[in-house]
């Protein structure tokens, strides 16, 4: 399981959801220091902030960053990668009316917290302390940026860079070989592999090649879902050299909505001779449904 995954409860844009807090929270140092490789990643230089303040003769975004605290970026990222309570969501409580299974979640969140102790819930990009980041302790030092050093190191977890070549020797990634034969099929949802926007180039690259290895020595049967399936299975199959791999383009918080309602048992039930294409098409019908909802909701919180 990816970001998408957690989507709309978790993500979205991050730069531009740590730049406003950064704002909100009104206090820029005036000693620059080096940016740290997650600043980089998340605040990279773009000239266009630049063309924009001197159009509208203000600050350039560029400028603000400059200023902007590593350690301020690794909290106020922390926060938005969790909330400040466990909570039961559709995306991750639908697992719980399925067989006992092995969830590899690469998300730092706290939903699958929630999820019944029948499934083994691997985490090898780690966990974010929630807990730690929500305390009313962290917000007083947000607001007066005085972060402790030793916050930021106790943060175990993957921050979204490149991954390290050795962090398959972490636990999570030993485990799985051992129980990857008893698996029926490979399920991959809302996971790109860390795949970047321009370069079309992956971070997770140790996972991709573990996961390829394993399928292409234990052979299972393959379905990646998400909005924009066919480019994750493309790079499956060329790693495999082997076999179709099966999609299927849907927001996963829409489908995990349409199961655990009861929607889907209702709509195979209804359909004859099991017919999938009219389950698929009560599955639209209930996706318009789910997203004009959020429409109206959206509309009415703007006014």
């Amino acid at each position: 399981m990816g970001a998408g995954a957690s989507l709309p409860i978790i993500g979205g844009d991050l730069a531009s959801e740590i730049r406003n807090a950064v704002w909100d929270n009104g206090i820029y140092p005036a000693i620059l220091e080096p940016p740290s490789a997650l600043k980089q990643q998340l605040l990279p230089h773009d000239i266009r902030h630049d063309l924009e303040a001197l159009r509208t003769d203000s600050i350039s975004q560029n400028d603000l960053d400059r200023h902007t605290p590593n350690a301020l970026v690794e909290i106020l990222l922390a926060r938005r990668l969790t909330l400040p309570a466990v909570v039961q969501s559709p995306q991750y409580a639908v697992f719980d009316c399925f067989a006992p299974s092995v969830l590899l979640n690469f998300n730092n969140d706290n939903l699958a917290e929630a999820i019944h102790r029948k499934h083994l819930c691997l985490r090898p990009h780690g966990v974010v302390d929630a807990q730690l980041v929500h305390s009313t302790v962290a917000m007083d030092a947000i607001r007066w940026l005085t972060i402790p050093e030793r916050w930021i190191e106790q943060l175990h977890y993957h921050r979204p860079l490149p991954e390290p070549t050795d962090i398959t020797n972490q636990k999570a990634y030993r485990v799985l070989p051992h129980c990857f034969d008893a698996l029926h099929a490979v399920v991959i949802i809302g996971y790109s592999f860390g795949e970047q926007r321009q370069s079309g180039m992956i971070h997770d690259t140790e996972s991709f090649e573990l996961l390829v290895d394993l399928l292409r020595w234990r052979s299972k049967p393959v379905l990646v879902i998400g909005p924009n399936p066919d480019s994750v299975a493309a790079r499956i199959e060329s790693g495999m050299r082997r076999r179709r791999v099966s999609t299927l383009a849907c927001k996963w918080n829409v489908l995990a909505q349409f199961v655990t309602s009861g929607a889907f048992a209702h709509a195979y039930k209804r359909s004859r001779r099991r017919d999938m294409q009219a389950v698929t098409s009560q599955y639209q019908a209930f996706e318009e449904h789910v997203e004009y909802g959020r429409r109206a909701a959206d509309l009415l919180i703007d006014r």
